[in-house]
């Protein structure tokens, strides 16, 4: 009995122990080796003048969770790697800047916002109330952030600020010394709050009627003209926004510049009238320095100028480039190449000289 006993325990043990590997021909399976992660490098500043030591967090536009965060430095310049790909709202909190209005270091009081896309090439996300009011304006309940309409909004709001072709989120605005044209408008805006005793969040978090924007307006041109030195009046009808700028023509005469949708027109500037065509491409990087940081930008922008002299649209033609510079904010820019053309691309942004 003592033997068969013992015979029975170890045939049991031996099952027990080929149940627990598997069985006697059982291969090991090898640990799984997780994807790479795509990372982004997003560089950029944080303007209202230039915000020192905010927060910037960057977030999932389908969702809000938090992907990347770093500080502005000197100058409000950041940079930051995005382990994600897709649409992301950049958010900038806090830290300090100098109002141009006051001259006082003020705190960022309301959160500035932009949108971008992320997908392995390094994007440039600058960050100013403008692209705020852009954020708002697209997305009144923060729901249903895509880079798309964004991207909508930020062009239409340029071209009502009298920015037509300027892109908000790659442009840098320089705000002091030798400004640029998205600096004035920030230094307008700052002279915006001061006369009229608000906040930046009153007017950058909140969609603005119809009726809210004519009386913005009117308030804007007189702040503008306050912080310039020129004088700036705008009009809104319906999808028609008429904007007028006193002095910066040929021989000091009132530009006035008039957008529908894609389309603007610009009489004043002392070139046009004709009957040429141009299309222009405009690629390469501009590269701004501000506070002692160096900030570059990607351009790759189609115009189609109508209204220049028949077989003018060419490198010599200066009056063009010039307006060109003018029209896109690329003033102070040398190293982008424009390349001519009879023809214009698909959805170029249309400039009639006239």
């Amino acid at each position: 009995m003592r033997t068969h006993l013992a015979f029975t325990f170890s045939a049991l043990s031996a099952a027990t122990l080929l149940v627990a590997c598997g069985g006697g021909d059982s291969v090991a399976t090898p640990p799984t080796t997780p994807a790479a992660v795509t990372t982004t490098t997003v560089s950029g500043s944080a303007v209202k003048g230039p915000v020192d030591g905010a927060t910037v967090t960057i977030k999932k536009a389908s969702d809000g969770t938090v992907v990347a965060t770093t500080k502005t430095g000197v100058g409000g310049a950041y940079t930051v790697s995005v382990p994600f790909q897709g649409d992301v709202i950049v958010e900038v909190t806090g830290g300090t800047y100098t109002d141009e209005a006051t001259n006082v270091t003020t705190p960022l009081s309301a959160p500035m916002k932009s949108v971008l896309n992320v997908s392995g090439t390094a994007v440039t996300g600058v960050v100013t109330p403008l692209t705020t009011m852009a954020f708002t304006t697209s997305f009144p309940t923060g729901t249903g952030v895509t880079s798309a309409a964004f991207k909508t909004a930020a062009n239409n709001l340029a071209t009502q600020f009298q920015l037509t072709g300027v892109d908000l989120t790659t442009t840098t605005p320089v705000v002091t010394g030798t400004t640029n044209a998205y600096g004035n408008a920030l230094r307008a805006v700052s002279q915006y709050l001061k006369d009229n005793n608000t906040t930046l969040g009153a007017i950058t978090n909140q969609t603005l009627t119809q009726a809210e924007w004519t009386n913005f307006s009117g308030k804007y041109s007189a702040a503008y003209q306050t912080a310039n030195g020129q004088t700036v009046t705008y009009s809104i009808n319906g999808n028609t926004i008429t904007s007028s700028v006193t002095g910066a023509g040929v021989g000091g005469s009132t530009v006035t510049t008039t957008t529908t949708g894609n389309n603007t027109t610009v009489t004043g500037t002392g070139v046009g009238g004709g009957t040429g065509t141009c299309g222009v491409n405009a690629t390469g990087n501009i590269s701004q320095t501000i506070q002692g940081q160096t900030i570059n930008a990607p351009v790759n922008l189609n115009v189609c100028v109508t209204g220049i002299a028949t077989g003018s649209c060419t490198a010599s033609n200066a009056q063009l480039n010039q307006t060109l510079a003018g029209q896109q904010g690329l003033a102070g820019a040398v190293n982008l190449t424009y390349t001519y053309s009879a023809a214009c691309a698909a959805g170029a942004i249309n400039v009639a000289l006239l």
